[in-house]
């Protein structure tokens, strides 16, 4: 299963206060399970300067039981999130970002190009001649990271998971 999103780390929640991004919206995170840890519960964290921002994010997600709105601000939101990190918490905490979106883009081309053929071929009216590169570009919509495949003037965009079983 492919995980693209960076482990969130203590240093980060006082960048994030200072780039005035102080707000937080957690959810549930499957796509970082790791057969050969503890199993902890993953959380992705994805981080907002506005407060409406993060109220549209937290109601697509308002039904995951760990949806909430976190306020870095909020000496009680910081703490519980500082607790988080420790090792007896039950939690690993990752952030909706990724280091290079150039890397992502090569592994994702190198490992699921079949994957994304077959898609197109099985989902769309597309023919795609077996020379034709496909090149996707990468969009993360409210913690969910989608694929944008474009064809001259037509564009689909595809959520990751379904790529990765096609």
């Amino acid at each position: 299963m492919f995980q693209p999103f960076e482990l969130f780390k203590p240093e980060y929640i006082n960048r994030l206060i200072k780039m005035d991004k102080i707000y937080l919206v957690s959810q549930s995170y499957h796509k970082a399970f790791d057969h050969f840890e503890d199993p902890k519960t993953d959380i992705l964290l994805t981080d907002y300067d506005h407060l409406g921002l993060a109220q549209i994010h937290f109601s697509a997600v308002k039904h995951d039981k760990y949806a909430s709105i976190i306020d870095l601000t909020n000496p009680k939101h910081k703490e519980k999130i500082l607790q988080m990190f420790h090792a007896d918490s039950g939690y690993r905490l990752f952030w909706a970002i990724v280091k290079s979106a150039d890397d992502i883009k090569k592994r994702m081309n190198l490992k699921y190009k079949d994957n994304m053929r077959r898609y197109i071929m099985k989902h769309t009216k597309w023919r795609i001649d077996a020379s034709e590169n496909i090149r996707p570009s990468l969009q993360v919509i409210y913690g969910e990271l989608f694929i944008i495949l474009k064809r001259g003037s037509q564009t689909l965009r595809v959520k990751f998971e379904d790529i990765e079983k096609a």
